[in-house]
């Protein structure tokens, strides 16, 4: 396994824990964990090969690990709410509990049903693959400022640029 591989799993890893159940709400805030996940890789990499990556070498990198990530905690949280830890119950529980007093019988049972749609492996891979665009997108954020803040020595030749996946 190539370096450049390290740091993409190492970046992947990093997304994949800040983007599973409760740690995911970091995600709010403009995809902070994605962004953070994906400047952890480019650093990485260039930490330990005292270098200096063009932006868009480090875009190509946040966006890998941001994919290896959102597949990452697709699974975790698939798990987690499968045993009832995942955050989706608990969300839907405040809901629930918050609106009891203002509707009546069949808008909350009509409100279960709708979250119990939402909870349909086919809802499920939809948000998946939804979330996992948007992820790319915001890996390849993070990785581009990445590479613009983590700067190392030399700048890396184009002809190492080809091992990323």
């Amino acid at each position: 396994m190539s370096p450049k591989q390290q740091s993409i799993l190492l970046g992947g890893l990093v997304v994949g824990i800040l983007s599973t159940s409760y740690l995911g709400f970091i995600n709010c805030l403009c995809c902070a964990g994605v962004i953070i996940g994906a400047m952890a890789s480019v650093w990485h990499y260039t930490n330990t090969n005292s270098l200096t990556i063009p932006a868009g070498e480090g875009a190509v990198m946040g966006l890998a690990a941001a994919v290896v990530g959102g597949i990452l905690a697709f699974i975790l949280n698939l798990i987690l709410s499968n045993l009832g830890l995942g955050a989706e119950a608990a969300i839907q529980e405040f809901m629930l509990d918050m609106f009891e007093d203002s509707m009546d019988e069949e808008q909350l049972r009509q409100m279960e049903e709708q979250f119990e749609a939402s909870s349909s492996f086919g809802a499920r891979l939809t948000n998946g693959v939804i979330g996992l665009v948007v992820t790319a997108i915001f890996g390849a954020i993070g990785g581009a400022i990445g590479a613009s803040v983590f700067k190392k020595g030399e700048e890396e030749t184009p002809g190492d640029a080809s091992d990323v996946i």
